[in-house]
């Protein structure tokens, strides 16, 4: 994997300048932009599959296809963004993913639908990878922390609208997908009023991904529980609360509750970051994800108590992709820093890639305890890891 530099520019002078306020704030609108799309489209996508007749292995491995693109092109998404420049690059990855969100209405063939999963991922992924190295090019290492912070608020922010809008629009009939393409088209709106506020980059080719990982396994292990967590969440947590008796609709607003705790307590899982360390917050972030855990199967249906216990599950789960943000920020600097990023963003498609089809297979052979016990098993499993390396330092 390549590192990311800025090409013909200061870097000090780059980061130095306050007019580049305004390119970090196009890049986030890219960002919330993009989630809302994403946001809609996960249960969008799960409900019509369900609609179908499809089971819930296979709406699960359906929904891995944007973590397997994620991982597979992540080479290729930095030597085109190298080659075409990030303004161009996004602009093509809007265009296609707006294309191919639209060919899902008019096809129910299966194996046109995993393509255009992997290819409508490979689309989002790539304007996210583009605006985070976009966001981290324009930023100073003081202020970048609280910057990377309120992009994950940004997505989350996003993902909230986006099954927010669902739950307006309904999952049947076109309307859904003209209003997510629209969002999508919105991102090039940013694009174009920064066009001068977005770095070129350029590869170094001789830094490697692997060392990052292997130099920062709680960061990158962290950021796989996130994926893992996540994107099941968005895409099977509505059907288990519709085999459990809620409607479509309740069942798509508990995602908004996750969003919104994800959105709005990122800041707070960095404030007792820099007090406590990051280790101590990843032990908090794990144990609310276990107790949370818990609480959904218990209040499934009782939607207002469950929605208090999702707004602290999504901000917990979300702080697991903050603090490995973090920490990896602190270790890398400059240059380095994009490559560390790129990591950790390839690290939450692998959590991404094993998550549904896991939690959706055990929804399968368990419709009551499928989802509790396949939602609950690797942040245990991740906090007694955490609680071993507590000890050792």
């Amino acid at each position: 994997m390549s590192f990311i530099n800025v090409d013909k520019l200061d870097n000090n002078q780059l980061k130095s300048n306050p007019n580049n306020l305004f390119g970090i704030v196009c890049a986030l609108s890219c960002v919330a932009a993009t989630g809302i799309g994403f946001g809609l489209s996960l249960p969008l996508l799960s409900f019509v599959m369900k609609r179908m007749g499809y089971s819930s292995t296979i709406i699960g491995l359906n929904t891995a296809m944007p973590a397997l693109a994620a991982i597979i092109l992540a080479p290729i998404f930095v030597k085109s963004m190298e080659k075409f420049g990030l303004k161009i690059f996004i602009f093509f990855s809007i265009i296609i993913g707006i294309s191919s969100f639209f060919s899902f209405y008019f096809t129910q063939n299966l194996l046109f639908w995993f393509l255009l999963r992997f290819v409508f991922g490979a689309c989002l992924d790539s304007v996210f990878v583009a605006s985070e190295t976009w966001i981290a090019e324009l930023s100073s290492d003081s202020m970048r922390g609280r910057i990377m912070g309120i992009f994950s608020s940004c997505l989350s922010i996003g993902y909230f609208l986006g099954a927010g809008i669902l739950t307006v629009t309904g999952s049947q009939g076109i309307t859904p997908f003209i209003v997510g393409a629209t969002f999508l088209f919105l991102v090039l709106l940013p694009l174009f009023l920064a066009r001068k506020k977005v770095p070129n980059v350029t590869s170094d080719h001789g830094a490697s991904l692997f060392p990052i990982i292997i130099s920062t396994p709680i960061a990158m292990a962290a950021a796989v529980v996130y994926g893992y967590l996540e994107t099941t969440a968005f895409n099977l947590l509505p059907i288990y609360g519709e085999t459990s008796g809620l409607s479509e609709k309740i069942s798509v607003s508990l995602l908004i509750s996750v969003g919104l705790g994800q959105a709005c307590l990122q800041y707070f899982v960095g404030a007792i970051a820099d007090k406590y360390g990051e280790i101590r917050s990843l032990i908090i972030c794990a144990l609310i994800g276990i107790f949370g855990a818990i609480g959904i199967k218990l209040f499934i249906t009782t939607p207002f108590i469950l929605y208090f216990i999702l707004f602290f599950w999504g901000a917990c789960i979300s702080g697991f992709y903050t603090l490995a943000l973090i920490i990896v920020g602190k270790k890398y600097k400059g240059s380095s820093l994009a490559g560390a990023n790129t990591a950790v963003v390839a690290m939450f498609g692998v959590g991404s890639l094993i998550g549904p089809p896991i939690v959706g297979a055990s929804m399968g052979l368990s419709q009551s305890y499928g989802f509790f016990v396949s939602m609950l098993l690797p942040v245990t499993i991740y906090f007694m890891q955490l609680y071993r390396y507590s000890k050792k330092i």
